[in-house]
């Protein structure tokens, strides 16, 4: 979400004004989004560890290989030509 929203501003809103000056409200905005990114990655988050969760994430039954991944990917989302 976040870096949609730089994206955004970035190539949506000029580096500077029509006067040539910064375009301090530009900066402004892309401060509160960096602001808000640091605030939580500061905060401390309390996940309990879940057995069930641990185990299929370390099975290594369940891996894949890079081909079998494309194909999956293509079943889900197939290319369309343009």
């Amino acid at each position: 979400m976040y870096l949609t929203d730089l994206a955004f501003i970035e190539e949506g809103t000029p580096n500077y004004t029509e006067d040539n000056l910064v375009n301090f409200s530009k900066m402004r905005m892309i401060s509160h989004i960096i602001r808000e990114i640091r605030q939580f990655q500061q905060t401390a988050y309390k996940i309990d560890f879940q057995p069930k969760v641990g185990k299929y994430l370390l099975d290594g039954s369940t891996m894949m290989d890079e081909e079998s991944l494309y194909e999956a990917s293509l079943r889900i989302e197939p290319k369309t030509s343009s």
